[in-house]
């Protein structure tokens, strides 16, 4: 399974955490492995939030989680924030 490496900033700890996401899994369940992989990278100082959104962190643009990773336009080396 192809996969990419994401920047992900978290203001609510202030801290970024670089992650490995499927790119054929749907975003909607890429979100969750995401947080997950933040709480464990984050010693439990993150609380997985089901209304988090994830946002371009250069652009600041809403990312699409309505579709699979591969089309959200996440790409290797994206720079992401988790509100």
């Amino acid at each position: 399974m192809d996969k990419i490496l994401i920047t992900v900033f978290v203001p609510f700890i202030d801290d970024d955490f670089d992650i490995k996401i499927p790119i054929n899994l749907e975003m909607t369940v890429a979100m969750q492995l995401i947080q997950e992989a933040i709480v464990d990278l984050s010693n439990e100082s993150y609380v997985i939030n089901p209304q988090a959104k994830i946002y371009d962190k250069n652009t600041g643009f809403l990312i699409n989680q309505n579709n699979i990773v591969k089309f959200s336009g996440l790409k290797n080396g994206s720079a992401v924030m988790i509100i």
